[in-house]
C-alpha cells in the first residue's frame, strides 16, 4: 500500500495598486524555482489561511496589504502532495514599505492586469487575476462577528446582558487580531452584552481603536425594535467605513437575511458558531463578496 501524500495548505494574494492609468499587480520572481507568481506561501503551525496570506504578501513584497474578498484556491501537486492554496484580493497600501528576503524573492513587479496574466508561470495563477477582474477593486469590509463562546445561560444566575465569556471565549477573543488585521478595520461597533464587549476588548485595545456601543445591536434591543438594528447597520454601509459589528446569533442571521434576501442568504451555507463571521464586502452600496471566517482555535 502506497503512503498517502499529505495535503499542504497555502495562502496569497492578488496584490494591486492604482497606476498611471490602470490597476497593476504585483507579481514576485522566485530563484530557488525561476517562476513568477503571485505571492504566496505555507501556513505556519497553528495560522489561519488569511493570516498566512498577509504575512506572505508582507515577507515577499515589502508592502502592507489591506484585504478584500477571498477569491478563490488553486489547487495542483508538488512533489511533497497536493498543494491547496487560498487567495484574496489586497489593495497595497501607503503603509512603509519593507524589503522581501532576496534568497526567496529576488525580484518585484508591477504589470496591468494582462502583462501580468502572460509573465505568470501557472495558469492557476493567471485564472486568479481573471476571478480578481471579476469581482473589481475598492471594495469594503464589513465584518458581522458572532461574540465568542460565553457562560451557558443555564449556568449563569444574573442578568443575561451580564454573561460573560467562559475561558474558551476569552482564548478566542485574544486570537482575533491576525484574521481581523488584513481588512484595516477602523471602527468597532458592539452589542452592550458583556459577551460582545469583552470579545472585542483585546482587538480594540491592540488597534487603539475606540469601541462604540449599542443597544440596538443586542438580542434585547432587536427584539424591541428590529428596523433600528438594521437602520444601524444600513448606516455603516453608507458610511464606506471597513467596520466590526460584534452582536449575536439570533441576531446577525436575520440582519444579513434582510441585507441580502431571502434567496441569496440561502446560499450562505455557514452556520455562525461561537466566534464566527460574516464579512460582507460591499461598493457604491452593493454587496459583491460574502467571506465566512471561521473562529479562532482555541
Amino acid at each position: 500500500m502506497k503512503p498517502q501524500k499529505e495535503i499542504i495548505h497555502a495562502a496569497g494574494a492578488v496584490l494591486w495598486r492604482t497606476g498611471t492609468k490602470e490597476i497593476e499587480i504585483a507579481l514576485v520572481h522566485r530563484p530557488r524555482y525561476d517562476d513568477w507568481s503571485l505571492p504566496k506561501g505555507k501556513l505556519e503551525d497553528g495560522e489561519s489561511h488569511i493570516a498566512c496570506a498577509y504575512r506572505e504578501v508582507l515577507e515577499e513584497t515589502g508592502v502592507t496589504p489591506i484585504f478584500g474578498p477571498e477569491l478563490g484556491q488553486a489547487v495542483y501537486q508538488v512533489p511533497e502532495g497536493e498543494k491547496v492554496v487560498r487567495y484574496w484580493a489586497a489593495m497595497a497600501s501607503d503603509a512603509p514599505l519593507g524589503k522581501p528576503d532576496p534568497t526567496e524573492i529576488d525580484e518585484v513587479i508591477w504589470l496591468n492586469p494582462e502583462a501580468a496574466k502572460k509573465k505568470l508561470t501557472l495558469k492557476d495563477d493567471q485564472k486568479l487575476v481573471d476571478f480578481f477582474l471579476d469581482f473589481g477593486t475598492h471594495t469594503t469590509p464589513l465584518v458581522l462577528l458572532r461574540h465568542a463562546k460565553a457562560v451557558r445561560r443555564e449556568d449563569w444566575d444574573g442578568d443575561d446582558g451580564d454573561r460573560p465569556l467562559d475561558v474558551t471565549g476569552q482564548r478566542q477573543a485574544k486570537r482575533l487580531l491576525p484574521l481581523y488585521l488584513p481588512y484595516d478595520i477602523k471602527e468597532i461597533h458592539t452589542s452592550d452584552a458583556m459577551r460582545c464587549l469583552e470579545t472585542v476588548q483585546p482587538f480594540a485595545r491592540a488597534l487603539k481603536i475606540k469601541t462604540v456601543t449599542s443597544k440596538d445591536l443586542s438580542e434585547y434591543g432587536y427584539a424591541l425594535d428590529k428596523e433600528l438594528s438594521l437602520i444601524y447597520v444600513q448606516e455603516l454601509f453608507e458610511s464606506n467605513v471597513s467596520a466590526i459589528i460584534c452582536s449575536h446569533n439570533p441576531v446577525i442571521p436575520k440582519l444579513v437575511k434582510k441585507i441580502l434576501g431571502k434567496k441569496n442568504f440561502k446560499q450562505l451555507d455557514e452556520k455562525l458558531s461561537p466566534g464566527d463571521a460574516w464579512v460582507l464586502h460591499h461598493r457604491d452600496g452593493e454587496i459583491v463578496a460574502v467571506d465566512w471566517i471561521e473562529a479562532p482555535a482555541s
